[in-house]
């Protein structure tokens, strides 16, 4: 079975410390001591310092072990964890190299693991500026082929390495390199993950890569489940639709890759703190198992139904759960990006308004809006409105564009937009109302074109429409008047604009979700502080539960109190105890232990590679691939430095090796010992697991 990690089809510049050129090509840099700085809560990280080492052609070391190098116009940049390969502009290689140590700690919170001897090696990425670009890499790389027409990147199982294809989506540009390297922490892990059916692998990396970046505050939140661009609720939904309600068996079995779908499954996880721990465990179990390609699908659907034993009560809560999902988020028309709680247009050629529409439910038992809420600018704290925005203004296009609102009563639509930077026009639906206008005094212009944003409060009034404008020091009064009935709704809203780049920030009360204050970092999504530890006994159960009396059922009793934080001091003291009253049951146990990495023959195999040696003979070693099978042919050539008559192939040999299969090779070659002054070829075209690959010594004789 070939497994080839796609992606489906987003950039700002941040604050780090990074190695100028020139200081990097005059001394050494110790890449030991780099360092980075940043507050995590649950899901989301702050960025406070980064260093960033610019190494030029120099390759790090990284778990791509030799199998990556360098290409035209690329150079590489190291930070703490990642090695980013580029031939992007600086400030973008810095932008990635923010979000992918923000992503970190959420890798390993997935997980519950880091990849063993992270401190001395890195996670390899390649981003190039152009899938062309792109594709030179990889073939740099040894790879004998071009990227995949269709896929928004890839992370190849050969070399541990993603490489990333940009977009001309921003919010795509940022969300590829969480994706992909998702997949290269993962396969930095245990060698590869190729062991876990693709609503696994794909639909961990989707969920994490789901993301909300703020570039202001350097604040990134991971596995966001209701938001607006690449919004998978609205293709889960259809592709739940389309399937005819497919179960997770059905998901789980179905070779196609439905990233929906997918998606549904992990946040189905791990929104129940029992799910999440049993999950947690499952990726574990099935790490350690390691099924090679042609078991990976039988082992895991068994190991599934092992570890959730009570299937049918899992379908059941899987269905109420998609039954139950509404997003809140819907893009009706326009290319709409969003920077933190900012909303904003990439440029196009449309003629009409674009729409994005913000409708939160109160009737859902799903997150909605998570990620956090927008700092209220001072002029709105005083939170006297129905709705409220802000415009922050692209300032060459002060003079061009419309952007607004949409407001809504039950039956009818109402459009509040500013037309060219200069007035604000309410329109209705209802084609009998007059459209009413009224334009920004000069001294509110004066402000926005020093460079000031422009805060806007709604407020209905009986059939008033009171607009109260603010800016850095300047204040206008507006009043419209609606229909008679219309009655504005505060939980629903819709964001208007055209032909302009302008960011617009809605606030509604609906959206609540804000960081708490934690004494500690801490990526755990309930905000624990001993999960580790409750994720030791909860495999501790699953080991030894015929001897422990009733362990299931204490974890069940103890473990939902993770949803409540007030709680958390509690359940610290039911995991002691727990611990303890089990641990007699188990005297050699001298105690119990969070997971680690997996110490298994995975980790110390390393994957195709080929050694040559030559003393009285010639030896060729090729190891084989982590799953699946290598076939190819073995080559050994001769080219004089001097002589054409004696360039030769000497030697050629079909080949196939096995998994984790070392193979050695030592060719018959009577001219040989004749051989000299030249140049000495063993070649390997080889489809390693389904993935063209060429390797290639020398020697000089």
């Amino acid at each position: 079975m070939r497994i080839i990690l796609l992606i489906c089809t987003l950039v700002l510049t941040g604050c780090a410390h990074t190695n100028s050129h020139e200081q990097s090509n005059k001394v050494d840099i110790n890449l030991d001591n780099l360092q980075v700085d940043i507050s995590v809560t649950g899901r989301t990280s702050t960025l406070n310092h980064i260093d960033i080492a610019f190494l030029g052609k120099t390759v790090p070391r990284t778990y791509s072990e030799g199998k990556i190098g360098n290409s035209r116009g690329y150079n590489w940049w190291a930070s703490k964890h990642f090695a980013l390969k580029s031939d992007l502009p600086e400030e973008k290689v810095k932008l990635y190299l923010e979000l992918l140590e923000m992503s970190y700690p959420h890798y390993v919170e997935l997980f519950s693991m880091a990849p063993k001897n992270i401190d001395k090696q890195r996670i390899a990425v390649v981003y190039g500026s152009s899938r062309m670009r792109v594709q030179e890499a990889m073939l740099d790389d040894g790879f004998l082929r071009g990227i995949h027409e269709n896929a928004g990147g890839e992370t190849m199982f050969y070399n541990r390495a993603g490489y990333n294809f940009p977009s001309h989506r921003e919010h795509h540009q940022r969300y590829i390199v969480i994706h992909e390297t998702m997949h290269a922490f993962h396969m930095a892990l245990n060698g590869h993950s190729t062991w876990a059916p693709n609503w696994i692998t794909e639909g961990l990396a989707d969920s994490i890569a789901s993301h909300v970046y703020d570039p202001e505050k350097k604040q990134l939140t991971v596995m966001v489940f209701d938001r607006a661009p690449m919004n998978y609720i609205t293709t889960g939904l259809e592709q739940y639709q389309q399937g005819n309600a497919p179960t997770i068996e059905q998901i789980n079995d179905d070779p196609a890759l439905k990233r929906g779908l997918n998606f549904f499954i992990i946040h189905f996880l791990m929104n129940d703190p029992i799910r999440q721990l049993q999950f947690k465990r499952y990726l574990t179990e099935l790490m350690r198992l390691n099924p090679h390609s042609d078991q990976t699908l039988p082992v895991a659907n068994k190991l599934l139904k092992a570890v959730f034993s009570d299937w049918q009560k899992l379908e059941r809560e899987f269905a109420q759960f998609v039954a139950n999902i509404k997003p809140t988020f819907n893009i009706v028309s326009g290319p709409w990006e969003q920077n933190g709680n900012a909303y904003w247009l990439r440029s196009d050629n449309s003629q009409t308004r674009h729409q994005l529409d913000i409708f939160p439910s109160s009737q859902v038992n799903h997150p909605i809006m998570d990620f956090p809420k927008p700092t209220l600018p001072v002029a709105l704290q005083d939170k006297d409105w129905d709705l409220a925005a802000k415009i922050d203004f692209e300032s060459s296009q002060l003079n061009r564009g419309e952007i607004g609102l949409s407001l809504y009563d039950n039956a009818s639509r109402a459009s509040l937009t500013l037309v060219d930077g200069n007035r604000l026009t309410l329109r209705f639906d209802d084609t009998t109302q007059q459209a009413q206008t009224l334009a920004l005094t000069p001294q509110l212009r004066e402000d926005i074109f020093a460079g000031s944003s422009l805060s806007l409060a709604l407020q209905q009034h009986a059939n008033q429409l009171r607009v109260q404008l603010k800016t850095r020091t300047k204040t206008q009064a507006m009043i419209f008047t609606l229909p008679a009935n219309f009655t504005v709704n505060r939980n629903k809203l819709s964001l208007l604009g055209l032909g302009m780049n302008h960011k617009l920030t809605p606030y509604m009360q609906a959206h609540t979700f804000e960081l708490p204050v934690l004494q500690a970092n801490n990526a755990n999504p309930w905000y624990f502080n001993a999960a580790d530890e409750l994720l030791a006994l909860v495999n501790q159960c699953a080991r030894h539960q015929k001897i422990i009396n009733d362990c299931q059922a204490q974890l069940e009793e103890v473990v939902p109190q993770l949803k409540n934080r007030e709680q958390h001091p509690q359940l610290v003291q039911n995991i002691q105890g727990l611990s303890a009253s089990w641990r007699k049951q188990f005297p050699d146990d001298a105690k119990i232990t969070a997971n680690t990495a997996m110490q298994n023959e995975s980790q110390r195999f390393d994957g195709v590679y080929m050694h040559v040696s030559q003393d009285d003979t010639l030896t060729i070693n090729i190891t084989g691939p982590y799953s699946g099978s290598t076939h190819g042919t073995l080559d050994v050539s001769f080219y004089s430095f001097q002589d054409s008559t004696h360039s030769q192939q000497l030697w050629s040999e079909k080949i196939e090796i096995a998994p984790y299969e070392a193979k050695l090779w030592q060719p018959n070659i009577q001219e040989m010992t004749n051989l000299k002054q030249g140049l000495l070829i063993i070649s390997a075209v080889m489809d390693v697991d389904g993935e063209p690959i060429k390797l290639q010594k020398s020697l000089v004789l």
